[in-house]
């Protein structure tokens, strides 16, 4: 497979993370994609899910294929009812935890309505579920839709994106602030609207004549007042890109005047917009109590171009943890207009290190890239470019002008994570591997496997105590860990 050539790896140091990108499927290109999936069915092989927002002329749906598949497959098409272009259309995609069996999916879009008064049309953002075909178990079958949530939108700009189900089985959702220059409408600190916020909701447990429920854990469920219980933090401009794991739920809020800011969100928080805009007030506001809003953990301040602000758009990623190398435990992030990418150590702070800040393709000069989204692939970083479709993947661990060994081992999730009964393992490798799974006291507890790379290992829980473990991973690749969670 053809290596692209990062144009600039920071790797001054052993301890900074290095990284080697090229195309994850060479030949195949997309149409403005703004994400990309993978999951892995049990005895199935991986397959990818990519996210096409759409346009005037271009179609808004998400497409499917294997890795070693060049023609992919249309897994569901909204065209017909998401209104695109801009920051809206089709955008975002989450799988159910127990999709394997109930064929459960959520999707979120931007659809046009009536207005009111007649005539001129608007714009709401849509959550909906579908279903799997029952004919064809790679489609969702786009007559099966149920709108969960419709939320309308003043304007045709932030309108976050994200959806995705976190370790809790809860769902969660960012919407923008409603749009416009510098938060006009007030809804970034108004709790009675659920622009400019991260919504959880719970998709299982639906009171009857609801489409979903409430956790009860949210911090404003059982609130006096007109707070909206679906919020589970607020103060956000457009959270277009966030992640929810384990490692908690980091966000990347686009910024306007000044600043990008990445918020490492806890329920209840608030996080400024639009009063304060990354680690300062915002300038129409004035003074105002710093001390009254979570801080980010991560900002960058527009560089100036003939001493106007650059126009910058940081894309949220989440925290690498797929390899032992120096890049696990590192929250990365880029930006969609300078094509830049970065790896923040969660657990030492510090200054983030420049992956890249171009890519070089095909052997001519190195192109910025519109980095869309940045996906955990599980075996290895996906990032898509909205502007040439194509999706590069990140490998960890290699030096510049290195390219990613063949022999590859990684070891991945093929179950739930945390799990209380059963869960399994998806591992990718060449020749024999042994898989062990280690305590958090750092002693070896179980055997997991030991002989020819197996495509699925099973895990049973009701051997192991409740409690964080790491599955080890050892071949002729290298070396892989995983964290995997038992519940009580």
């Amino acid at each position: 497979m053809r290596v692209l050539l990062l144009a600039l790896v920071a790797a001054t140091a052993a301890a900074q993370p290095s990284v080697v990108v090229r195309e994850a499927f060479p030949g195949l290109r997309f149409t403005r994609p703004v994400a990309v999936q993978m999951h892995v069915a049990p005895f199935e092989q991986a397959r990818y899910y990519v996210v096409e927002q759409g346009s005037g002329t271009d179609a808004s749906r998400i497409l499917t294929f294997a890795w070693n598949e060049t023609t992919p497959t249309v897994f569901l098409d909204l065209s017909d009812r998401v209104e695109a272009g801009g920051e809206a259309g089709l955008l975002g995609l989450a799988f159910h935890p127990d999709y394997d069996t109930n064929g459960r999916v959520f999707v979120y879009y931007t659809a046009p309505v009536a207005s009111p008064e007649g005539g001129v049309r608007v714009l709401e953002s849509r959550l909906s579920e579908f279903a799997r075909s029952a004919t064809d178990g790679l489609q969702a079958d786009p007559a099966s839709e149920h709108v969960l949530l419709r939320v309308d939108q003043p304007s045709t700009n932030h309108n976050g994106g994200t959806v995705r189900f976190g370790p809790d089985g809860y769902l969660y959702l960012g919407l923008g602030d409603g749009g416009g220059n510098g938060d006009p409408y007030g809804n970034g600190q108004d709790l009675t609207t659920l622009l400019g916020a991260i919504l959880r909701l719970d998709v299982d447990d639906v009171p009857e004549g609801q489409t979903y429920g409430i956790p009860p854990g949210n911090p404003f469920a059982n609130a006096d007042g007109q707070q909206r219980p679906e919020i589970y933090a607020y103060g956000f401009r457009n959270p277009f890109k966030f992640s929810v794991s384990l490692e908690g739920l980091w966000v990347g809020d686009v910024g306007n005047e000044r600043y990008e800011e990445v918020d490492r969100v806890e329920a209840g928080g608030n996080y400024g917009w639009g009063k304060v805009e990354g680690p300062a007030c915002y300038p129409t506001v004035g003074s105002c109590d710093l001390s009254a809003y979570a801080p980010p953990v991560l900002w960058y301040e527009h560089p100036l171009v003939n001493d106007r602000p650059q126009s910058r758009s940081v894309t949220g990623g989440y925290v690498f943890t797929g390899f032992d190398t120096n890049l696990s435990r590192h929250y990365l992030y880029g930006d969609f207009s300078t094509g830049e990418m970065w790896a923040y150590d969660v657990e030492n702070g510090g200054t983030p290190t420049l992956l890249f800040d171009r890519v070089a393709t095909g052997g001519g000069a190195p192109q910025r890239i519109g980095i869309a989204s940045i996906d955990d692939g599980q075996w290895s970083v996906l990032v898509t470019d909205y502007f040439s479709g194509t999706i590069y993947e990140l490998f960890p661990g290699a030096t510049a002008l290195e390219a990613p060994p063949e022999a590859t081992l990684a070891v991945s999730l093929a179950g739930a994570n945390p799990f209380r009964t059963r869960t399994a393992l998806a591992v990718r490798a060449r020749g024999p591997v042994r898989l062990t799974l280690v305590d958090a006291l750092g002693r070896e507890v179980a055997l997991l496997w030991d002989g020819p790379a197996p495509d699925r290992v099973d895990v049973d829980g009701a051997r192991l105590a409740p409690g964080v473990y790491t599955v080890v991973a050892r071949g002729s690749g290298g070396r892989a860990s995983l964290r995997i969670v038992r519940l009580p």
